[in-house]
């Protein structure tokens, strides 16, 4: 068997105007079934200000309220009985009792009193204010700190004091100015031997510098005590950090172009 596709076969004019009829129908039916016939009725108005004219009771009332009543009189107003009667206020002018007299003054005394006043006075410029002469003065001077009596060292340690066991030969030196002080790092082992010595601070002497250099190098210190068998010591944990101060003496130096002593 042949299955063929029905197409669908298009409308006629008479059934398309058919349901157009029949929708028309429906809608003026629900119009009319739908639809309110009651009688329009009208709203009550709302309560709204009211004006109501004054009677006869309060006529009284309206008078006092005029404020023509309280006007003041005037003599260019509709004359009245009232207003014909008002007294005008009296006016007296002031006057003089005695003929007026001018001050009368001859010409030639005009200025005189300012003439009078100028050849009596001095008008010469004043004189300068005398400067106040400068007083000199010597400026004092601060007195240079004074030199240690010998040279000493000063341990500044970061952990532990650790002691020293050799004794220090620190000497003077001659300069015509006071030294600082020498600051120089040190790091001791666990034996008690420096392992490091670094300048911090110099003290203007290059001599004096390197001595303190060799000393924090030759000294010993006193050695820690000895770990527990079995347990290896930690070499970074064993170092002392310090530092050493050494604060020279300075003598002035002698004198090169002295005279030769005599025989």
């Amino acid at each position: 068997m042949n299955s063929a596709v029905a197409e669908p076969r298009p409308w006629s004019r008479r059934r398309f105007w058919s349901i157009v009829g029949l929708i028309f129908f429906l809608q003026v039916v629900l119009l009319f079934w739908l639809g309110d016939y009651s009688p329009i009725l009208p709203r009550p108005a709302a309560r709204r200000l009211r004006f109501k004219l004054a009677g006869s009771a309060s006529a009284e009332l309206l008078s006092l309220r005029d404020p023509t009543l309280f006007a003041l009189p005037h003599p260019q107003r509709a004359p009245t009985p009232a207003w014909l009667s008002t007294p005008a206020p009296e006016y007296h002018p002031f006057a003089w009792p005695e003929p007026t007299n001018y001050m009368l003054l001859a010409t030639d005394q005009l200025g005189s009193s300012f003439n009078r006043f100028v050849e009596t006075n001095n008008f010469s410029s004043l004189p300068p204010p005398a400067k106040p002469l400068a007083v000199l003065t010597i400026p004092q001077l601060a007195a240079p700190p004074l030199s240690a009596e010998h040279s000493t060292v000063r341990f500044e340690w970061d952990q532990a004091h650790r002691r020293l066991l050799t004794p220090l030969d620190l000497r003077s030196w001659e300069s015509p100015d006071i030294l600082t002080n020498s600051v120089v790092q040190i790091v001791v082992g666990a034996d008690g031997t420096p392992v490091s010595a670094t300048l911090l601070s110099g003290s203007g002497s290059r001599a004096a510098d390197q001595q303190a250099l060799a000393q924090a190098n030759a000294m010993r210190f006193e050695p820690l005590g000895h770990d527990a068998p079995g347990i290896t010591p930690n070499p970074a944990a064993q170092l002392s950090w310090g530092r050493m101060i050494f604060r020279w003496h300075t003598v002035p130096p002698s004198p090169t172009n002295a005279p030769k002593a005599k025989p």
